[in-house]
């Protein structure tokens, strides 16, 4: 007998949201030099994302992971944001902090001279914000948003900013999450959505310059952990 065919999604009304993406700069330069220390360098990669997701604070919750970027989402309250918007505002910076910190301890505690260890202190973190209505459906059991406020916030990816590591907001995302530090502003034009007025704070990284090779129980466990995860992975492919 054929599959039964899933149902079709149940049509969701918009409602406003506060969308946030976290994305690791340099992460396709990084793992296409780094395809021989595949498995350091998709270590790595978790590693950096796990300290980010550790910076999500209610009422902002992790939507799903893309890749080298995670899409992160704060839902209207019904009374109004009040000073929500300021307190996901005042945690922006903690996401870039909280990824330059977990990189600084990944490279100063390096044993490993590969290209993936030796390069991962070129990694940086920019944060992108935008607030506007979405709609929220479960397909196939995965939470989904649509809309085209959450287009517009996926072509920002994509920007003309000279800079690695920095926070771009919309208007609209500024005037509501009021976050703290000096914003200059910025535009964006794309074909398909238009012109985009946006405010741009650029950071500097709190990285180190290299990666020295010195000796670290706690990084040969840490490596040690990335081998015995890529086995596990390997086995439990439909391929393997």
């Amino acid at each position: 007998m054929p599959p039964t065919p899933l149902p079709p999604p149940a049509a969701a009304p918009e409602t406003e949201f506060v969308l946030l993406i976290a994305d690791i700069s340099g992460y396709t330069r990084f793992m296409l030099s780094s395809h021989t220390a595949r498995v350091h360098a998709h270590g790595i990669i978790a590693d950096l994302i796990a300290a980010v997701i550790a910076e999500a604070r209610i009422p902002i919750e992790v939507n799903k992971l893309e890749g080298d970027a995670i899409f992160m989402v704060a839902g209207r309250p019904a009374a109004g944001w009040g000073d929500g918007g300021r307190e996901i505002g005042a945690r922006l910076p903690a996401f870039v902090a909280g990824f330059d910190r977990r990189l600084t301890e990944l490279a100063t505690s390096n044993v490993c001279d590969c290209v993936a260890c030796e390069q991962m202190v070129k990694l940086r973190l920019k944060v992108i914000g935008h607030v506007g209505t979405a709609a929220r459906t479960l397909v196939a059991g995965f939470d989904e948003l649509s809309g085209v406020d959450v287009i517009v916030l996926h072509r920002l990816l994509k920007n003309t900013v000279p800079s690695s590591e920095y926070i771009l907001l919309t208007e609209p995302a500024h005037a509501l999450l009021q976050p703290a530090g000096e914003f200059c502003p910025h535009v964006e034009r794309y074909d398909d959505v238009g012109e985009v007025r946006l405010r741009l704070r650029l950071l500097d990284p709190q990285v180190p310059a290299a990666a020295p090779r010195r000796f670290s129980l706690r990084d040969m466990w840490r490596k040690l952990g990335y081998d015995i995860r890529y086995l596990l992975a390997r086995q439990r492919h439909p391929a393997a």
